[in-house]
């Protein structure tokens, strides 16, 4: 189970007083993304939405991996005034947790939780039970404290001095921290930091070495996604830097590597102009025949594992209960095995079947929808409604999610979709848009 409650705020920078979500009991099989928000400090951080000032509430919770059989308290010292209160809050939090599950899954774990004064500490006991060591934590450590420094940066000239200083420490991991970084800032609506952050993501991958291998792959992978020809792929596996390079581009040109593509690579190795360049390009051939290979072993695994998972929900006693646990596994796979079986199904007339597998696929989706964002819950509704009046009505009624992130949210949306080329979800987006920034007028006036 997970347990959220709303807790009233004062602001300390504005003193406005709001209400806000707060978690009391993460549960990573009910909740899977409750691990990354732990992970990425985003438990129990409220922003008020009158001076936009964000930050965490430092609050209790219970965090539960009954696979890892973790039952982790987060108590600090200000939490209770007294030590009868705070254990009072533990036995609380245990009950809640117990009282959720059936009789045979109530272990010993639980009765005993580990009790955590500082999130930190909290944090490191579950990237310990990942296998993270303590010397990756504290290259971790390193990562962030070299992240602040550069954002710290006085100058751009400061700033290229320390990329070059500290090149090879920004690799791939340093970069994908700070994409974490800006979904975060993102996420929280820290406008000033998305702008100092993505300030600083453009200049490492003009400045760093890692940057600029991770700009070159992206650069040669949307020139495939505009070309997806096997020529084109060829072309770009010649040119590729790098095994990662090469990797990446075999695993989403794979249905381009048929017959004519490696006829077209033998070709060009027989009219190689010397032997060191016919060698590099029979090199690259065995190259991506490994790498294909391992996609297709990898494929096939994948394939194979969510058909399994597929039989066993359709065999389950509880249906509900065995999807929650399972989500991190509905992947574009599963859904691709879950489509198929219910197409067959479909076909062959068994109904029964049919109405089963359809089970399974109304409840991912609802799931899925209740692991969004409320905001993002929202502005489905609102594309969802059959009119401007029902938007309006809609609008209306959830004054409170109507905020400047929601706006962001939208005009996100409506561009992403406008530039996949749904035009008829991009309108309805750009209509819903036009209203909830007139009601943001309407609400800045007042």
């Amino acid at each position: 189970m997970s347990q959220v409650m709303l807790a009233r705020v004062t602001c300390p920078n504005c003193h406005n007083l709001f209400q806000t979500p707060v978690e009391q009991i993460l549960d990573v099989k009910a909740d899977p993304g409750a691990k990354m928000r732990l992970l990425n400090g985003m438990v129990n951080v409220a922003v008020c939405p009158h001076c936009k000032m964000g930050g965490a509430l430092n609050l209790p919770f219970l965090y539960h991996d009954p696979d890892k059989e973790l039952a982790l308290i987060y108590m600090p010292m200000e939490a209770g005034r007294s030590e009868l209160e705070r254990q009072q809050a533990i036995g609380q939090f245990t009950s809640a947790v117990m009282d959720s599950l059936p009789p045979e899954e109530r272990k010993m774990y639980l009765l005993q939780p580990q009790i955590f004064l500082t999130l930190e500490n909290l944090t490191n006991k579950v990237l310990e039970a990942d296998g993270v060591t303590p010397e990756m934590i504290e290259e971790q450590k390193a990562r962030t404290e070299l992240l602040q420094r550069l954002l710290d940066a006085t100058s751009d000239e400061v700033l290229e001095a320390m990329i070059k200083e500290n090149d090879a420490s920004i690799d791939a991991d340093f970069l994908r921290m700070v994409a974490m970084n800006l979904e975060m800032a993102q996420a929280t609506g820290r406008a000033a930091a998305v702008q100092r952050i993505v300030a600083l993501r453009d200049t490492l991958l003009k400045l760093s070495s890692a940057g600029q291998a991770a700009q070159a792959r992206g650069e040669m992978l949307e020139a495939l996604q505009a070309q997806p020809t096997g020529e084109k792929l060829l072309d770009l596996l010649i040119q590729a830097p790098d095994e990662s390079t090469r990797e990446l581009l075999v695993t989403f040109g794979r249905p381009l590597l048929d017959y004519s593509f490696f006829q077209a690579l033998t070709a060009r190795i027989e009219a190689a102009p010397d032997e060191a360049e016919k060698e590099r390009l029979s090199a690259l051939r065995s190259d991506v025949l490994d790498i294909r290979d391992r996609v297709d072993e990898a494929t096939r695994a994948l394939y194979q594992a969510r058909a399994a998972l597929l039989r066993e929900m359709l065999l389950s006693d509880d249906l509900e209960t065995m999807v929650r646990r399972h989500f991190p596994e509905l992947d574009e796979a599963f859904l691709n095995v879950l489509a198929s079986n219910l197409q067959e199904a479909r076909a062959a007339g068994d109904e029964q079947s049919v109405q089963a597998l359809q089970s399974v696929w109304n409840l991912i989706l609802r799931l899925t929808e209740e692991a969004m964002p409320p905001q993002v819950r929202f502005i489905n509704q609102l594309v969802a409604a059959e009119d401007d009046a029902e938007i309006e009505s809609l609008l209306q009624e959830n004054r409170d999610l109507v905020t400047e992130q929601m706006v962001q949210i939208l005009e996100e949306a409506e561009a992403s979709t406008r530039k996949d080329g749904r035009l008829e979800t991009a309108e309805r987006l750009a209509s819903v848009l036009e209203k909830a920034r007139g009601m943001m007028t309407q609400v800045a006036a007042a």
